[in-house]
Parts: structure tokens; C-alpha cells; sequence
């Protein structure tokens, strides 16, 4: 166990379907959730996290994944990167690194680099249909 875990949700602002969640758990379980129909109004997932991980990352996938939003400089980005409007995605990073959580909310505008990179790197360690 060690002192890192990370998660990334995608929530869409018109529809529940297609909404999508990653999560990094301290031990290196790497847990998946993808919507697949609409839900309620104001309900965003179907249930809670699966009971069990997809698959839990080797030491090299872990450590890649920890030097990445280490050096990205994610822990410099504000909390909330927002453009006004009513469509669009809210995707919400957050991360658990040398004790302190920071967490990066971006909604309806392209998030920066640094928030993209550990973004497509969660969502190519969750593969199909995250990442192609």
C-alpha cells in the first residue's frame, strides 16, 4: 500500500449515458465505470464501484503512472477551469500524491496539457471502450 491513488470522472451535462469513471485505488486496482443508459435526472452513476477491480496495475505501470502526475505539473493547475455554457462535458481529476489531494475540475472547454496527459494515460491502462 502506498500514499498515491487516483480518479478520473467524465459526467456529460445533457445526458447520463456515456458518463465515465476511473479509479486507482491505493493498492493499484484500477476500477471502471461506464454508463450505458440514461439515468434520473441529477443521477450520474447507475451504483456504486464494482466490488472487484478490472485488474490491478503491475510496479512498472504503478510507478509510471505516479512519476507521470508527479512531473505533469498537475499539482500546479487551479481547482476549477470553466467556460460558461449549458453543454459539454464536466471532467473532474483527482489526486492523492506525497500526502496531499488535489483535485482539477474542467468543464466545457479543453483542459491543459497536463490534465491530458494523465487523462489518456488512465484511460489507456483502462482500455476498450476508455481507449481504443
Amino acid at each position: 500500500m502506498n500514499d498515491f491513488w487516483l480518479e478520473f470522472r467524465r459526467i456529460q451535462s445533457m445526458s447520463s449515458k456515456g458518463n465515465q469513471r476511473i479509479r486507482v485505488d491505493t493498492d493499484g486496482d484500477l476500477y471502471t465505470d461506464l454508463v450505458t443508459t440514461d439515468l434520473p435526472p441529477g443521477q450520474d452513476w447507475a451504483g456504486p464501484w464494482a466490488e472487484r477491480p478490472l485488474r490491478r496495475l503491475n510496479g512498472a505501470e504503478l510507478q509510471s503512472l505516479q512519476r507521470l502526475v508527479a512531473d505533469a505539473g498537475f499539482a500546479d493547475l487551479p481547482s476549477n477551469i470553466a467556460r460558461a455554457g449549458h453543454d459539454g462535458f464536466r471532467d473532474v481529476l483527482e489526486v492523492l500524491l506525497d500526502g496531499r489531494v488535489h483535485a482539477v475540475v474542467v468543464e466545457r472547454t479543453e483542459p491543459p496539457a497536463p490534465f491530458v496527459r494523465i487523462r489518456n494515460a488512465m484511460w489507456k491502462l483502462a482500455g476498450p471502450p476508455f481507449w481504443p
